[in-house]
C-alpha cells in the first residue's frame, strides 16, 4: 500500500454536518478499496483565489490514507463525480511524515 494526501475544497454552502457526511462518503470508499485512513485536517472556510464554479469561498479539508496503487482510479472517480467538490488533488507520499 501506498500513502497519500489528499486535500478537497468543498462548496461552501454545506453546514457542518453535510460536511462530515460529504467526507464519510470518501472514508467509506477508502475502506471499500481496502485502504485506511489514517488522518484528517479541517482548515475552515477559506476564500479562493479565483471563483470556482460560481463560488469564492471553500471547505478545505486534508485527508491523509493509505491505498492500494490499484485503486487509486476509482477515487479520482469518486471526486470527479461528487456535486459538492469544487477542487482536489491527490499527492503520493513516501511515508506520513513527509
Amino acid at each position: 500500500m501506498n500513502y497519500y494526501e489528499s486535500m478537497v475544497v468543498f462548496n461552501p454552502d454545506l453546514s457542518e454536518t453535510e460536511l462530515k457526511e460529504e467526507n464519510q462518503k470518501f472514508a467509506d470508499l477508502i475502506a471499500k478499496l481496502n485502504g485506511e485512513i489514517v488522518k484528517t485536517d479541517y482548515f475552515g472556510k477559506r476564500t479562493l483565489a479565483y471563483l470556482i464554479k460560481k463560488k469564492r469561498e471553500g471547505h478545505y479539508l486534508v485527508n491523509y490514507f493509505k491505498i492500494p496503487p490499484k485503486e487509486l482510479g476509482k477515487l479520482e472517480n469518486f471526486y470527479h463525480l461528487a456535486d459538492n467538490i469544487l477542487r482536489y488533488n491527490i499527492l503520493r507520499k513516501h511515508s506520513l511524515d513527509s
